[in-house]
C-alpha cells in the first residue's frame, strides 16, 4: 500500500519487528480495533507486519460501526475504519515513529527505545507474545510499566484494553486517570497522563535504565 505521512496527532504506528506476530495482526484487523481507536481519537493506521501469515486487512465500515455500537464507546455516527497504510519491512522507520503520537509494539529492546525517544511525544503499548511468555521481552515490559514509561498488554487482552475493561494490562501507577481512553486520547500530552519520558537526546539513558532492570 502507498504510505502517507498523515497527521501525527491522529496517526498509530504497530510494529512487530524483524520476524512475525500474526496474533497481534489479527487483533488489529479486528472491527473493534478500528472503532475503539476512532473512538479514542485516532484516524491513520500505519502496520509493519514482518514475515507473518496474517496480513492487515481494513474491516467494513458496517462492521466497525457495529463494534462501536455494541461496545458503546461512542456515539459517534461517523465512525469508520481507520486508514491503513502497511508493508512487511522496511530499512528505516524514522517517518514511522516520527509520524505517530501512539505505537503498538512487541516487546523489543530497539523497538521501545526508537518509540520513547525524544521523550514525551508518543505513548507504548508493548503487546507481549503470548507463545514466548518468560522471555527478556516480558521483562523487558514488566520494567517500562513500572517506571510508568509503557503499558503492557497481550494479544487477546489488547481489546479489552482499548475499549477500558478490566484485566485488560499491567497498569502502571500513578497515572492521571483509570480510563485508557483518556490516557491515549492524541489530545492530551504523554507527561499530561502521567507517563514518564526520558530527556531528549539522551537514548542512551534508557539503554542503561533498561539493563539495570532487567539485572534485578
Amino acid at each position: 500500500m502507498s504510505r502517507r505521512r498523515g497527521n501525527l496527532e491522529t496517526t498509530v504506528f504497530v510494529t512487530v519487528g524483524t520476524t512475525s506476530f500474526d496474533d497481534l495482526i489479527t487483533e488489529v484487523n479486528k472491527p473493534l480495533f478500528h472503532a475503539a481507536l476512532w473512538c479514542i481519537g485516532y484516524r491513520q493506521l500505519v502496520i509493519q507486519f514482518g514475515d507473518g501469515v496474517v496480513e492487515p486487512k481494513s474491516p467494513s465500515f458496517e462492521s466497525v460501526r457495529d463494534a462501536a455500537r455494541y461496545s458503546k464507546m461512542c456515539v459517534d455516527a461517523n465512525v469508520k475504519p481507520l486508514s491503513i497504510d502497511s508493508f512487511r519491512f522496511k530499512s528505516d522507520l524514522d517517518l514511522e515513529f516520527s509520524s505517530s503520537s501512539l505505537v503498538i509494539s512487541h516487546g523489543g529492546a530497539g523497538t521501545c527505545l526508537r518509540a520513547l525517544t525524544p521523550g514525551g511525544l508518543r505513548r507504548l503499548i508493548v503487546v507481549i507474545n503470548e507463545t514466548l511468555m518468560g522471555n527478556h521481552q516480558e521483562e523487558l515490559a514488566e520494567a517500562l510499566a513500572e517506571g510508568r514509561h509503557a503499558i503492557v498488554t497481550t494479544p487477546s487482552k489488547l481489546l479489552k484494553l482499548l475499549c477500558d475493561e478490566p484485566g485488560g494490562c499491567k497498569f502502571p501507577g500513578k497515572l492521571s486517570s483509570s480510563k485508557i481512553s483518556e490516557l491515549l486520547r492524541p489530545q492530551v500530552r504523554p507527561a499530561d497522563a502521567g507517563f514518564t519520558s526520558f530527556q531528549r537526546g539522551s537514548p542512551e539513558r534508557l539503554l542503561e535504565y533498561l539493563e539495570t532492570r532487567l539485572k534485578t
